[in-house]
């Protein structure tokens, strides 16, 4: 007959309770206590019962990671998954299973309103790309733990965490002006693409802190596509004078205005530089190979998970906060600028 939790207790001389926080790592047991605990449950073989645990304690040790996968998630945002891994570390530690859940913002509501009332989930870790009004309302009528990641664009009280995308885009912008840039471009996203805005307003106050300047003609939008890069570079070839650097919000707009660049012979970074941001999809593989301000994702869902379940065990925590340790990947076409000439 399979050993009982009782059976563990006897063994370790201490009361059924205290296994069963020293098994669910809930409650204040002692190392001594935990390492009697853990040597009972070693030569008795006992395995816990699951069902019976989440029956008893009203938890299924289960979230669900909630977002908007387009099609090629892979390939144009290879950042999500990097996220979810980190995510899913943190949470696999404690003892928690990640769930991941695919579903467009207008179907997020219904679906959270149903795992939560039917007691499927303990909590959620949710992508911007399916958080609203709607469902930011819903989870603070209804207090449901949570971690959302990326900081919402509207007024909340949601506990959210996000990369600090104005100090990378103030990284970028003192890379450049270290290396002896003075006349710069910025080619970014939608007007509603908050990364890209962002990451503007970081290039334009570092830039403003060293006296120099990022015209508003100098700013270009796009819908951060290749296509949107190669067309960049018309624009770019009509201001006067020409940029010597460009700033690209993302991996595809820079990829975009290379190829274009590279097409006309225009030399990279010796006629124009380029940065961007994040490593992924293609910053390793262009030729010359893309300087970037990179950031750890793997490392800010290990952070999300660990918030997430911090919200678990204090359900009022709020929790809005930047993690961020963006550094410079220097790379090939980005170079210190040659004095002029005698």
């Amino acid at each position: 007959m399979p050993a009982a939790i009782r059976d563990v207790a006897l063994k370790a001389g201490v009361s059924p309770a205290t296994v069963s926080k020293a098994l669910n790592g809930s409650g204040s047991v002692s190392e001594a206590t935990q390492q009697k605990i853990k040597q009972a449950v070693k030569a008795l073989g006992y395995q816990p019962n699951a069902r019976a645990r989440n029956f008893a304690t009203r938890t299924t040790y289960q979230i669900v990671f909630l977002a908007d996968f387009p099609y090629d998630a892979a390939f144009v945002n290879p950042h999500l998954f990097e996220i979810m891994r980190g995510v899913q570390h943190t949470l696999d530690k404690k003892g928690y299973a990640m769930v991941m859940k695919h579903l467009s913002s207008k179907d997020a509501v219904a679906y959270v309103e149903q795992a939560w009332s039917q007691h499927r989930v303990d909590g959620f870790v949710l992508h911007m790309s399916v958080m609203t009004k709607k469902l930011s309302a819903f989870i603070g009528r209804e207090s449901i733990p949570h971690i959302v990641i990326g900081k919402p664009n509207f007024d909340n009280r949601l506990c959210w965490i996000d990369t600090d995308n104005c100090l990378s885009g103030e990284l970028a912008a003192r890379h450049l002006a270290e290396l002896g840039y003075k006349d710069f471009c910025f080619v970014g996203g939608r007007a509603d693409d908050m990364i890209s805005w962002r990451r503007l307003q970081g290039v334009r106050q570092a830039l403003q802190e060293m006296g120099l300047d990022l015209p508003h003609e100098r700013v270009l939008q796009s819908q951060s596509t290749l296509a949107d890069g190669a067309r960049a570079l018309k624009k770019l070839l009509r201001m006067k004078p020409r940029p010597q650097a460009v700033i690209c919000a993302n991996n595809p707009i820079a990829l975009g205005l290379m190829q274009a660049l590279q097409a006309r012979n225009i030399r990279i970074p010796d006629d124009i530089a380029l940065i961007t941001f994040d490593s992924y999809p293609f910053s390793m593989f262009t030729e010359p190979p893309m300087t970037v301000v990179d950031i750890n994702m793997y490392e800010m869902g290990q952070e999300a998970g660990r918030l997430a379940l911090q919200k678990l065990r204090h359900p009022t925590t709020q929790i809005q906060t930047y993690i961020t340790t963006p550094t410079i990947v220097s790379r090939g076409t980005t170079a210190p600028v040659a004095p002029p000439a005698d």
